[in-house]
């Protein structure tokens, strides 16, 4: 289930070559690398990518995106958001790919990447599965301390999600009603 969750096999029927697994509450998220033998799996903290430099970096990529569309501003504008929308999260996959030690200006080396956002439905699946499964997609691939280490890591992390997804979920549930989405938000994303 986690394979299949987190990417399972790409179109072209390959495994992806990292699986990032991403808990929208939490500070910390979870980097699988199968590139290697033994695989590498990473505990990554939010602070290491949403730093200065990626805020100064998104800035920059943000403030040409805005002066790109002086021949027709109005069509310009409409499309900001879907590359305000890429820019952060390009700049964002490019500092993890870096930590990795992964040189994006190489395209024919580029891995393939499946980013897993575990919250909302997948939360309602028991912890023990998504833990099981991860075990199982990772059984060959690692050995059986680090396995069991990053067993344990994960039913951590998931655990925290589940209980900050808990806490916010009635909030957010509250606050997005019919009424309160007003057609002139520039930034909502109704897909």
């Amino acid at each position: 289930m986690f394979e299949e969750l987190s990417g399972g096999p790409l179109p072209n029927g390959r495994q992806p070559d990292i699986r990032i697994a991403i808990f929208p509450h939490l500070r910390e998220f979870i980097v699988i690398d199968t590139r290697r033998q033994p695989a590498e799996v990473i505990r990554m903290a939010t602070d290491d990518v949403f730093d200065g430099d990626y805020y100064r970096e998104v800035e920059r990529e943000f403030a040409g995106a805005l002066r790109e569309g002086q021949a027709h501003p109005f069509l310009h504008l409409m499309h900001l958001p879907g590359q305000v929308d890429e820019i952060v999260r390009g700049v964002a996959m490019n500092r993890i790919m870096a930590r990795l030690g992964v040189d994006f200006h190489l395209e024919d080396e580029l891995p393939e990447v499946v980013v897993f956002v575990i919250s909302g439905p997948p939360l309602a699946l028991p912890v023990e599965q998504l833990v099981s499964d991860f075990a199982n997609m990772l059984s060959e691939r690692l050995g059986a301390t680090e396995l069991a280490r990053w067993q344990r890591e994960l039913a951590e992390l998931i655990e925290a999600e589940t209980q900050a997804f808990a806490q916010t979920h009635e909030v957010l549930g509250e606050s997005l009603t019919e009424e309160a989405l007003d057609p002139y938000y520039i930034w909502q994303n109704r897909n």
